[in-house]
């Protein structure tokens, strides 16, 4: 346990932290937090993207229609895009509070070390 600035700082309250950013990032994206997969939203040959791929079953090819699934594609991309970043949050966080346990344990060996070496 540490103290910084009248806050105490456990380990486990740390890894209990990174366990449930880490437990968030698999819900969202089986894997990512082991990066073994790249997030996405909509999985290819999923039922979002076997839609887009339909054009007649978003509209057709009139004005319209071709607006239309300009921006559900447009849509489908911004969603992925905040999904990934929602996931690469997750795993950023994770990997900061793991350092922070690092930090934490580095910190507490050093002050232990320097009072093993103080003249009393």
């Amino acid at each position: 346990m540490a103290r910084d600035g009248g806050v105490e700082v456990s380990r486990s309250a740390l890894r209990n932290a990174r366990k449930d950013f880490e437990e968030a990032l698999e819900l969202l994206a089986p894997g990512a937090s082991t990066r073994q997969v790249t997030p996405v939203a909509f999985a290819e040959g999923g039922a979002v993207k076997r839609l887009l791929s339909r054009r007649e079953a978003v509209g057709g090819f009139w004005d319209a229609a071709t607006g239309f699934h300009l921006s559900l594609t447009q849509a489908e991309s911004a969603v992925n895009a905040v999904y990934a970043e929602i996931a690469t949050t997750l795993g950023i966080a994770a990997e900061r509070l793991e350092q922070a346990v690092r930090n934490l344990d580095a910190g507490e060996q050093a002050g232990a070390r320097h009072a093993g070496t103080a003249d009393v």
